[in-house]
């Protein structure tokens, strides 16, 4: 859907379409599950994160192993020869994309965080869902930078994440009549209370 355009690219080398069909693999799986299950599409968009660095890393040879992770990619550590292909990832990268791999890093590990802690889900519902938005949004940018300096695509700037394309997707509209509906006696929430719309439904939770 939104990344459709990562399919036209045209990879160098079998391995690196493995890794950009890979990549999309994640990515419509990550927007199957956006609007139903926000936390477990961020985990998603965490490997893609991943997978576009190890592109990065065969198209321009920098001798990352295979099993690198997506810190190791990121981080320095004290071994001088991983602080080297750091150092030598970071700069054939750019600042910009780098800072977007980086938050997209930082977004996922709390998804990740999520999932060994489920009640957090709940408790962050609102941040939960706008940090996976924000991690879409970073993801095609990401995406389009990659597929402009390594594919050389062309006319990919105009496009934006647009979520209301998406698998579960509710208008406002269609929220208020489902909330309507859950009120007895239609009455309105509570002082105390607040509306979250998260994971496709709109979810009232009473503050303390």
């Amino acid at each position: 859907m939104n990344f459709d355009y990562i399919k036209e690219a045209e990879p160098s080398t079998d391995d690196l379409r493995q890794l950009y069909d890979s990549l999309y693999q994640n990515l419509e799986k990550a927007e199957e599950l956006y609007w139903t299950k926000p936390q477990r599409c961020g985990m998603m968009l965490r490997k893609a994160t991943e997978k576009i660095c190890r592109i990065y890393n065969g198209y321009y040879e920098i001798n990352f192993p295979e099993s690198a992770t997506l810190e190791e990619y990121l981080c320095y550590t004290g071994d001088d020869d991983h602080n080297a292909m750091v150092s030598r990832f970071l700069s054939v990268v750019r600042k910009e994309q780098r800072d977007r791999l980086e938050w997209l890093r930082v977004w996922g590990d709390e998804c990740v965080f999520m999932e060994e802690n489920p009640d957090q889900i709940r408790h962050n519902a609102d941040k939960l869902y706008l940090n996976v938005k924000k991690m879409m949004v970073y993801m095609m940018e990401a995406t389009k930078e990659m597929c402009t300096r390594i594919d050389h695509m062309e006319n990919l700037q105009g496009r934006s994440f647009a979520d209301d394309i998406l698998p579960g997707y509710q208008s406002e509209e269609e929220l208020e009549a489902l909330e309507e509906q859950r009120r007895p006696c239609g009455r309105y929430p509570r002082c105390g209370q607040r509306r979250i719309y998260a994971g496709g439904s709109c979810l009232l939770y009473t503050s303390d």
